[in-house]
C-alpha cells in the first residue's frame, strides 16, 4: 500500500483507545496491506470488526493510502446512526476529529454524492443506486425531471475502499423474496469493484459457506482470482485473550412456550432483557403487555423500523438505561449493546446467532440466558422468513434445548448447525438471478448506457434491492409546524398502498402541484416548499392501479411521500 500500513494504524489506535489488539483483526489488516482483494472476514459477534473500518478511515489522511474515503455499507438505516456515532467518538478520543464521518441515507444527506473525505456510513439501497447510475440524492429529479449526475457518486465509489458489513443481512438470504434482489445486486457490485481493484472487505459473523461459494463463482467467471487467502475464518489463528473471556462466560438455551414470557420478565431480578420480535406489531404488543404487567416504573424501550426518525435516534441512546428493550431485527447487527437475557421469536439460525450476540457481549458479563419461543404455527415468521429454514432451524435448536455452553462454544455449535440447515435447502447455483445480474453488469460496464437506461432498469427490475420501494410516511401533525424528514417513517410498498388507500393524503412539492391537476381533492396546508394535499378517490385508484412501483408513480407526480394524521411518538406507525 505504498508505504501506508493499515495494520500499524490499527495498533496505534488500540494503544490510544486502550483496546486489546485482536489477533485476527491484525491478520485481516495485514492481508489488506498485502493487497488481498476481496477480503472476507468471518469472525465472531462482538469481536470488534468495525475497527477495520476505523483503521482504513485513519489511512485516508495518509498520502499513498490507495483510497480517498471508506464507504461502510450497512443493511438497515436504523443502525447507521449508531455506527456513525461510535466511529466519530473513537476518532475524537484518538485526537483525529478532523477525519470526517458522514452518514448518507434518505433524510440524512450529509454527503449526497459520497464526496466526503474520511468515512461514509451508508445503507445498501443508497449504495446500489449510486453505483448503478441512479444517484439516491437525485432519485426524485431522475424520475420527475429526467436528469441526474450519476458520474459523481460513481467516481467517488471507485476512488474509495468499501466495507460490506453483515453481508448475510445485506444478501436477504433466508427471507421470503424469491428474487433475492439484494443478493444479486451485491454480487454484481462485488464483481464490478474487484474487476478494477477497489479494495473490498466483506465483514460478517454468520456468512454461510454457500454464499462464499457464490462470491467465488461470480469472481472466477469474470477472471478474478479467488483463493483461501481471500477468506479469514475464526480458528485460523488463536486469539487467547478473546477465547479466555468468551469461554469464561456461560450461556444457556431453553425453548419456551409463549405464555412463559411474562414469568421470565418478572423473575429477571434487575438483569437486562432483550426481547426480539419478528414483526413490528408483535413488538408493540409485547411492549404494551410489559408496561401493563410490570408497571410504568419499569424502564422499557421499544425500538423498531417504523418509529419516526427523531424518536428512533433517541431510542438507540435510551438503550443503555433501559431494563427491558423490545425490538425487531434492527438490533441484529451494528448496535453494540449488552444484555443478560434474550427472549426471541423463532427465526433462521444465522439471525439467532446475531440476536444472541447481544447477550453477555462485554467483559463484565459472567453469564447469559437465551430463550427461544417454540414454533407452534406459522404466525411468528409468516411474511418475514422462509418457513422451511425457520422450521429446520428450530428442529436443530431442540437438540440443544436445556443445554449450557461457554459462549464461544455456543456460537460455534450454532454456526455448524446453520451450515447444515442452509446446505439442505439452498445451493449456490440457485442464488443468482442471471437476467438481473446481466443487466446490472451491463449498466456498470457500458459507458453508453446512461441515466435513462438506469431509470428503465430500476423500473423494470422493481429496484436494485429488496428494500426498494420504501415510501416516506410523514406525521402531518408535526410537519404542519415545519417540514422535516425527522417526522417520517419509511414503509414497504404494500403498507404504503394500504395507507394511500385509507388516508389519501400526500406531501407534494409546491413546484409540482400543477402536475397533479385533477388528482387534487383539497389543499390542506402550505408547509414551506411543500403542500399537504388530499387526493380524489378516483385519483388514488389510478395511482394504485399503475403497474410500476408505487414510489416511482408518486415521484412522477412530484409527491414526496404520504401522510397520516399522527404517528404515535411512543409506539410508532402501527397498522393492524
Amino acid at each position: 500500500m505504498n508505504g501506508v500500513s493499515v495494520l500499524q494504524l490499527y495498533r496505534n489506535a488500540c494503544e490510544a483507545l486502550g483496546w486489546i489488539p485482536r489477533r485476527l483483526i491484525e491478520e485481516a489488516l495485514r492481508r489488506l496491506d498485502e493487497g488481498v482483494n476481496p477480503l472476507i472476514v468471518k469472525l465472531p459477534t462482538g469481536y470488534g470488526k468495525t475497527s477495520i473500518t476505523l483503521s482504513m478511515g485513519l489511512a485516508c489522511r495518509e498520502s499513498g493510502a490507495g483510497w480517498l474515503r471508506v464507504i461502510h455499507v450497512l443493511p438497515m438505516r436504523s443502525i447507521v446512526d449508531d455506527v456513525e456515532f461510535r466511529l466519530r467518538e473513537n476518532l475524537q478520543k484518538i485526537g483525529l476529529a478532523e477525519i470526517g464521518v458522514y452518514k448518507q441515507y434518505m433524510g440524512s444527506p450529509m454527503t449526497p454524492f459520497y464526496c466526503g473525505r474520511g468515512i461514509i456510513v451508508t445503507t445498501l439501497d443508497t449504495f446500489m443506486m449510486n453505483l448503478f447510475k441512479v444517484p439516491a440524492s437525485e432519485f426524485r429529479k431522475l424520475i420527475e425531471l429526467g436528469y441526474a449526475h450519476y458520474d459523481i457518486p460513481r467516481a467517488n465509489i471507485y476512488s474509495s475502499a468499501i466495507v460490506f458489513d453483515e453481508f448475510h443481512l445485506l444478501s436477504g438470504l433466508g427471507g421470503l423474496s424469491e428474487e433475492l434482489k439484494s443478493l444479486t445486486s451485491t454480487l454484481a457490485a462485488v464483481r464490478a469493484l474487484c474487476e478494477v481493484g477497489v479494495p473490498l472487505v466483506i465483514s460478517t459473523a454468520t456468512l454461510p459457506e454457500i454464499l462464499i461459494e457464490a462470491i467465488s463463482r461470480i469472481l472466477r467467471r469474470a477472471g478474478i482470482e479467488f483463493h483461501e487467502k481471500n477468506i479469514l475464518r475464526w480458528g485460523e489463528l488463536r486469539d487467547r485473550s478473546f477465547e479466555e473471556y468468551r469461554r469464561a462466560v456461560k450461556v444457556s438455551l431453553e425453548v419456551i412456550e409463549k405464555h412463559d414470557v411474562m414469568k421470565i420478565l418478572k423473575e429477571s431480578h434487575g438483569r437486562r432483557v432483550l426481547f426480539v420480535a419478528n414483526k413490528v406489531e408483535k413488538a408493540v404488543e409485547i411492549f404494551r403487555k410489559i408496561r401493563q404487567n410490570l408497571g410504568v416504573e419499569t424502564r422499557v424501550t421499544l425500538l423498531h423500523g417504523r418509529l419516526r426518525e427523531d424518536v428512533k435516534r433517541q431510542r438507540v441512546k435510551d438503550i443503555d438505561e433501559a431494563k427491558v428493550v423490545v425490538a425487531t431485527q434492527v438490533v441484529e447487527a451494528g448496535i453494540d449493546k449488552n444484555f443478560d437475557i434474550l427472549i426471541t421469536d423463532p427465526c433462521p439460525l444465522d439471525r439467532l446467532i446475531q440476536r444472541a450476540g447481544r447477550i453477555a457481549r462485554f467483559r463484565e458479563s459472567a453469564s447469559g440466558k437465551i430463550y427461544v419461543i417454540e414454533l407452534v404455527d406459522d404466525e411468528p415468521y409468516s411474511g418475514v422468513y422462509s418457513g422451511e429454514l425457520t422450521k429446520d432451524s428450530m428442529n436443530a435448536l431442540e437438540e440443544l434445548n436445556g443445554s449450557s455452553f461457554p459462549k464461544l462454544e455456543f456460537e460455534e455449535v450454532l454456526l455448524e448447525k446453520m451450515e447444515q440447515v442452509y446446505s439442505r435447502h439452498i445451493s449456490p447455483s440457485s442464488l443468482l438471478d442471471s437476467r438481473r445480474l446481466r443487466i446490472l453488469i451491463d449498466l456498470d460496464e457500458q459507458p453508453l448506457l446512461g441515466r435513462e437506461d438506469a431509470k428503465q432498469a430500476l423500473t423494470n427490475l422493481e429496484g436494485f434491492t429488496d428494500s426498494f420501494g420504501l415510501v416516506a410516511v410523514f406525521d402531518a401533525s408535526e410537519i404542519s409546524k415545519g417540514f422535516s424528514y425527522e417526522f417520517s417513517v419509511g414503509v414497504s410498498e404494500n403498507m404504503a398502498r394500504k395507507i394511500l388507500g385509507s388516508e389519501g393524503i400526500v406531501v407534494v412539492r409546491s413546484a409540482s402541484v400543477r402536475s397533479l391537476g385533477e388528482y387534487i381533492n383539497e389543499a390542506i396546508k402550505d408547509i414551506g416548499e411543500f403542500k399537504l394535499i388530499s387526493l380524489r378517490e378516483d385519483s388514488i385508484k389510478k395511482l394504485l392501479n399503475k403497474k410500476e412501483p408505487l414510489t416511482i408513480s408518486l415521484l412522477k407526480h412530484g409527491i414526496e411521500g404520504l401522510a397520516v394524521k399522527r404517528i404515535d411518538p411512543v409506539e410508532g406507525l402501527v397498522r393492524t
